[in-house]
């Protein structure tokens, strides 16, 4: 109401200078009483949706928070949950690293020049292509489930994480290879030509100058990939790894209640919002260097 009050007197104010004839106190008044209006506006669109929540939460009883929120449920569940999600952060590092070595491997294929490599070029095309297209989970199933039954030798006989994390892997192999893509792209050729003209091999150059610069501008998009394949991790309970989700799932049916699942979103949240706060930092200092 404060910021209504303000803005109808600052209203007042501009309608009395206008009348005395005085221009400029009229428009400051009147850009005065615009900033308390979409003051007032901004404490409206954030009220608003905090009385749709409590209301929602209270209606009926507050059968939602008896359904989501149960404390007695949440405390109970919470040590198991938060164990079971350190197989999801497992999952997550291990499966970033092997992604993001495979796709600079993939970058790099695409990026060689000449006839001699149009097939590498082809190959990396074609990966990347078939794994952007195909959801994660059916990948995840594929190789899970297709591995075992192929009955190889040492390879059929490997931890359902393991291949968690390959299938994971392959599949985001694909999106941070477009992202080393872009990365090497944005260097200016320029400074390949200097560096091989003093004599760098092809190999250093990649190394000790593209890379580097490349690596800076790709880290905040490589980190949204890194959030997004942590939260795809959840996707696992599907081949019996227990994760938080599948921990979560067992006290919900202990206790014919869904706040346990509420402890994973929870720990998804906790993690993921500071890594996306992290991103938003990344990309603006990244702007801030090229002067935007």
């Amino acid at each position: 109401a404060v910021p209504i009050r303000r803005a109808l007197a600052a209203r007042s104010r501009s309608r009395e200078a206008w009348t005395a004839g005085d221009p400029v106190a009229a428009r400051v008044a009147a850009a005065h009483a615009r900033h308390h209006a979409f003051t007032a506006m901004g404490v409206g669109g954030f009220l608003l949706p905090v009385l749709a929540v409590a209301t929602f939460l209270t209606i009926n009883d507050a059968v939602v928070y008896k359904t989501f929120l149960r404390g007695d449920v949440i405390l109970a569940s919470l040590i198991d949950v938060t164990r079971a999600f350190g197989a999801n952060l497992s999952i997550a590092i291990a499966a970033q690293i092997l992604s993001m070595l495979l796709g600079l491997l993939l970058a790099v294929g695409r990026s060689l020049q000449g006839s001699s490599f149009v097939l590498v070029r082809g190959v990396c095309i074609f990966y990347v292509d078939i794994f952007r297209s195909l959801p994660a989970i059916v990948i995840i199933y594929l190789v899970c489930f297709g591995v075992p039954l192929m009955g190889i030798p040492v390879l059929s006989d490997g931890d359902p994480m393991l291949y968690a994390i390959v299938a994971l892997s392959m599949t985001y192999a694909a999106y941070n290879g477009e992202q080393f893509r872009a990365g090497l792209k944005g260097i200016h050729h320029s400074q390949i030509s200097a560096a091989q003209s003093l004599g760098i091999p092809p190999g250093a150059v990649l190394r000790l100058i593209v890379l580097p610069q490349a690596m800076r501008r790709i880290a905040g998009p490589m980190l949204g990939n890194f959030i997004a394949l942590q939260k795809d991790t959840a996707l696992v309970n599907i081949v019996g790894i227990v994760d938080a989700f599948t921990q979560a799932k067992i006290y919900s049916a202990n206790y014919y209640n869904l706040s346990s699942v509420t402890v994973v979103c929870i720990l998804f949240i906790a993690v993921t919002i500071p890594q996306t706060r992290l991103v938003d930092y990344l990309v603006a200092r990244a702007e801030t260097k090229e002067g935007r």
